[in-house]
């Protein structure tokens, strides 16, 4: 839902980082890094290292953030894209999966949450398949194409910043985890709905 917005107050910062770093590595490279920050990171949290964790989500969203504006600088690649969406799923369930691990009174919610984030991400998926095959460029797309990415990218009630929002409150708040997980399990259900209903109308 916000991921646009944040895009474009980040892009320029991102931008003036991410030529350093070209000097020093690959935009795949640092794709790879940030990956290594959110598996330590799940690990930090089902230790229960919620502080620490907290630091590696966070270089490891500035990973995420540098690795496309460094491609986007250079020569993007499939490959690229292909690691940026598959090392997010990875770490998004590796989360929940942490906090369901860490504590038995945590494992139903994040069961339920895990189903829910199977849900949400396979429309997202699903319509990019679908969106890629036919060649076509929805209208609730055209304004993602002011920020290229390395694949179609399905909007929603909840995207990539609703979710780092979700795993942050969890580490500040982690006594509240159960509650903060109903209501994103709920939102995560209401994007399921939503988008099914907007691929329906738009490609039956």
């Amino acid at each position: 839902m916000f991921d646009r917005q944040i895009q474009k107050f980040t892009q320029k910062p991102l931008a003036v980082i991410a030529k350093i770093f070209l000097k020093l590595m690959k935009p795949n490279h640092m794709t790879i890094l940030g990956f290594i920050f959110g598996i330590l990171m799940c690990v930090l949290v089902f230790f229960q290292f919620y502080l620490t964790a907290l630091i590696l989500l966070l270089l490891n969203r500035l990973c995420d953030g540098l690795d496309g504006t460094m491609a986007r600088l250079t020569n993007p690649t499939p490959l690229g894209g292909y690691l940026d969406i598959v090392f997010d799923f990875t770490i998004y369930s590796g989360f929940v999966l942490a906090f369901g691990l860490s504590n038995n009174n945590y494992t139903s919610i994040s069961m339920i949450l895990l189903f829910l984030y199977i849900c949400t991400g396979t429309t997202f998926l699903a319509q990019a398949a679908l969106q890629t095959q036919l060649d076509k460029i929805s209208p609730s797309s055209k304004s993602n194409q002011e920020l290229p990415k390395g694949f179609y990218y399905s909007s929603g009630l909840i995207e990539g910043t609703e979710t780092i929002i979700f795993m942050i409150l969890c580490l500040l708040l982690p006594n509240f985890y159960i509650l903060i997980s109903i209501i994103f399990g709920v939102l995560c259900l209401i994007t399921f709905i939503s988008r099914i209903a907007v691929c329906y109308k738009e490609f039956i």
